[in-house]
């Protein structure tokens, strides 16, 4: 169909497989996906949603690829899910499926994520998401959605480009999530949300990552748990307000709060380790640190818990390596 709009999703993991779905049931898009370990599971069966709030889907995207250079021409919005590792590399590779006139959209973890984008891409659009989804994928192509969705964004300004012009792509995305049954909250400013995601993530993921421990497995490890958790989350919202960014005094009570009523949760980075992938340790833990460095905050407890990260990381490239020997 003509009005339909060509929609590009990077990254086809467990997120990117929920915002496939999200996607492809608005009826508006012709949805492409680059899929990488999985792509022979979507190619040949599509994706399985199992989702405690929409039911059980089976759908198959318009098209399935290996990479952007597939493309004939370039859509008008590329979704990026993908984790944020090797950002120099992917952003390049995309660049046969951006013009003027493409809007990209971030879907990712971590802080920072939109200045290498813009860098590359000055014209374009970018549209920045903190997602609240739970998924996972334990087979290719397979995907188990618990009941905790919703989606934070905003623009990263671009100058460049009419208010208008940056409003409307903007309104056109958020009418697809709406039209695919999925909540969303629109930020005039979406740096506040980033930031209180990171806190979120580095006291998380790091923790579960390093003690091999679901979260309420380690908050009740002992009665210095909760203390640890509450200075590392308390050192990068300092971070964040030397930065200029704004976050409400009660937000470490509300996301430890949060933490305990979700139960026994397996972070993204604790099952990359499992699992021998690299882990989103710079996007989430790396640029905070240096942007403690920069602003003059101190952060014992995050450094740490940063340098046991990267050495566990290179354990798991040393490992690579001699694998191909």
């Amino acid at each position: 169909m003509a009005d339909k709009l060509d929609v590009l999703l990077y990254g086809l993991g467990a997120i990117g497989s929920f915002y496939a779905f999200i996607l492809h049931r608005t009826n508006r898009v012709r949805l492409t996906v680059v899929a990488r370990s999985n792509y022979t599971a979507v190619k040949e069966n599509g994706i399985l949603l199992k989702s405690a709030n929409h039911g059980d889907h089976h759908f198959h995207p318009d098209r399935v690829i290996h990479s952007p250079s597939e493309l004939t021409h370039p859509p008008s919005y590329i979704i990026c899910t993908n984790k944020a590792i090797d950002t120099a590399n992917i952003i390049h590779s995309l660049a046969p499926a951006i013009n003027q006139n493409t809007t990209i959209v971030i879907i990712q973890n971590g802080v920072g994520n939109e200045d290498p984008f813009r860098a590359a891409y000055p014209t374009s659009t970018i549209i920045s998401c903190v997602t609240w989804v739970g998924a996972s994928q334990p087979t290719p192509g397979v995907t188990i959605h618990t009941t905790s969705e919703e989606t934070e964004l905003g623009l990263y300004p671009n100058p460049t480009n009419s208010p208008s012009t940056e409003s409307t792509r903007l309104t056109t995305f958020t009418s697809l999530l709406a039209q695919g049954q999925t909540p969303y909250t629109i930020h005039e400013d979406i740096q506040p949300t980033r930031w209180g995601k990171v806190i979120w993530n580095c006291a998380w993921n790091t923790l579960t990552t390093l003690t091999g421990q679901d979260t309420q497995a380690f908050l009740q490890s002992s009665e210095d748990a909760i203390p640890l958790t509450r200075r590392l989350m308390g050192e990068v919202l300092g971070v964040a307000r030397a930065s200029g960014v704004s976050l409400p005094d009660g937000l470490i009570d509300t996301q430890i709060a949060r933490i305990q009523g979700l139960g026994a949760v397996r972070t993204s980075m604790q099952v990359d380790r499992e699992n021998g992938r690299a882990m989103e340790i710079e996007v989430i833990v790396g640029t905070v640190v240096r942007k403690a460095r920069e602003v003059g905050v101190e952060t014992p407890v995050l450094d740490t818990l940063y340098v046991l990260l990267r050495a566990v990381d290179g354990g798991r490239k040393k490992g690579e390596e001699e694998g191909k020997i």
